[in-house]
């Protein structure tokens, strides 16, 4: 993993996560996205795989949703789905 995001104040355990790395075309490959149960419901994984958006908009890549709830995520917005690797 060269990156990813996370949420709440433990450093060594996330509240929430989002793990990517990046593929050897260049690719964010999002391979795992976790919130802890006790803070589910409130858009946290949403606003997880958000960044790793901003970020491939701003760096010009594209994004490979291994993670499942990644994948749904962007395959249900036009604009998103956009940005999904097709190789």
């Amino acid at each position: 993993m060269d990156g990813g995001f996370a949420y709440g104040e433990r450093d060594e355990s996330p509240l929430a996560t989002v793990e990517v790395s990046t593929t050897d075309s260049g690719a964010l490959l999002i391979s795992h996205t976790e919130v802890d149960p006790s803070i589910r419901g409130q858009g946290i994984a949403r606003a997880l795989v958000m960044l790793v958006v901003e970020r491939a908009l701003r760096e010009g890549r594209t994004i490979v949703p291994r993670c499942p709830y990644a994948a749904s995520l962007l395959s249900a917005d036009r604009e998103l789905s956009s940005l999904i690797s097709r190789s």
